[in-house]
């Protein structure tokens, strides 16, 4: 493959991943996203307006995410943890933390074949 079949290949792969995890409108969700692995610490993630706080554990080919998201802000916005688990093409949404001073917990599980990643949004209440 030539330079240039390559540069428009990997800006052709580029547009469809910021497509995939593109943020809407100006006036819609903020969103921090990453990859989940394994580990024996906690991940503590922050959005405009909340965070949350989770644990992946691994046994076997199975990843159990568990943890809270937190409403921090008194914003009409709530605040939502997204996993997206590639191996098996679906994904896990906790409830939302809403009004300020909200918490909700979650338990999550699904295959490890591809590590899943979490998406944390502040998005409008309702």
């Amino acid at each position: 493959m030539n330079i240039r079949k390559l540069g428009i290949a990997a800006v052709g792969a580029a547009m469809a991943f910021g497509t995939l995890f593109a943020a809407a409108p100006a006036q819609a969700a903020t969103t921090n996203s990453w990859e989940v692995k394994c580990r024996q610490f906690q991940f503590n993630e922050v959005v405009s307006g909340g965070w949350t706080e989770f644990w992946a554990s691994c046994s076997g080919n199975t990843v159990t995410i568990k943890g809270k998201v937190y409403d921090s802000a008194a914003d009409n916005r709530c605040i939502v943890l997204k996993i997206y688990w590639p191996s098996e093409k679906r994904w896990d949404t906790s409830r939302k933390a809403c009004p300020k001073n909200t918490n909700q917990s979650f338990t999550f599980t699904g295959l490890k074949a591809a590590n899943p990643w979490a998406h944390l949004s502040s998005v409008p209440a309702g």
